[in-house]
């Protein structure tokens, strides 16, 4: 049986985030102040975000697990993907072909992934300019991402090596040849 903060880890906080994207509301007369709002609560949550990532990479050992760089990448995704909706609610203009929060969502996600498949596109310079920050922070996240997961694979191994020489696991002499 899985612990509860496992569960709350790997289940309820990823969904959480997704529910709470899908339904904070957004009203058309507030558009304006929802961008604005919207822009300083996103580029807040990305540095709390980069703040957690960056003291993880000068730590001597990891405390991270790779679910909380997980649930650091879903942040980054839904505030780039609101930043989106905000703004195409704003401005319909400013993209071709996003008009849903599940469009950002999307879009955003194929514009993390690198895809791009050209159905939904940056069309004004505003949505532009935010599709280049998140494309600058991907590298960089990315990036980072990745470098502590393959740290934190080389630490796994170190301590089962660890482990099993101090327990005498692999350590059996050998057999002798069998004609």
């Amino acid at each position: 049986m899985r612990s509860w903060p496992k569960v709350v880890n790997r289940v309820v906080l990823p969904v959480a985030i997704l529910v709470f994207y899908f339904t904070i509301p957004v009203s058309s007369r507030d558009a304006p102040l929802g961008l604005l709002v919207g822009t300083l609560l996103g580029a807040g949550l990305l540095m709390l975000v980069a703040r957690v990532v960056f003291t993880e990479l000068r730590r001597e050992e990891r405390r991270l697990k790779p679910i909380h760089l997980l649930i650091a990448f879903e942040l980054a995704l839904v505030v780039f993907s609101f930043g989106y909706y905000l703004l195409a609610h704003a401005n319909p203009a400013e993209f071709t072909g996003l008009s849903t929060r599940l469009d950002a969502l999307y879009f955003s996600m194929t514009t993390m992934a690198t895809v791009g498949y050209g159905d939904v596109s940056a069309t004004g310079q505003l949505a532009r300019a935010l599709v280049t920050i998140q494309l600058a922070f991907n590298l960089v996240f990315i990036a980072t991402l990745f470098g502590l997961l393959q740290d934190q694979v080389r630490q796994n191994a170190l301590r089962r090596r660890a482990s099993s020489a101090t327990t005498g696991e692999g350590t059996s002499p050998e057999e002798p040849e069998r004609p």
